[in-house]
């Protein structure tokens, strides 16, 4: 087989996506979600200073995000242990989509105040 071939034969394979952009997509969708886990550290550690309250909302976004692309990877790799990080996520999404409606309506304190 030649060069050629083998290159023609991974590029039918990928779906016309070249190997190395992949790897750029991989590594930006990595340094993202570490961006996000420390800008919503930050957001939180500025309103407790200030606040002295936990804010969830910027959780409740990154633990969706975070859930949603293991869904996704789920669906598509059919693998369990990314459905079981992709439920732990869910959980935790919900667990603070509650905790913000507790906090609105006053039950909680927090985001009323």
């Amino acid at each position: 087989m030649t060069k050629e071939e083998i290159l023609e034969k991974s590029r039918n394979e990928l779906g016309e996506k070249d190997v190395f952009d992949l790897e750029v997509q991989k590594k930006a969708a990595s340094v993202a979600y570490f961006s996000s886990f420390g800008l919503c550290l930050f957001v939180s550690l500025l309103n407790w200073i200030f606040t002295k309250h936990i804010s969830v909302q910027c959780w409740i976004i990154f633990f969706g995000m975070l859930s949603i692309a293991f869904f996704v990877k789920f669906f598509k790799m059919k693998k369990l242990h990314e459905l079981f990080v992709a439920l732990v996520y869910f959980l935790i999404f919900t667990a603070l989509v509650v905790l913000l409606c507790l906090q609105l309506t006053g039950k909680l304190p927090g985001a009323a105040e």
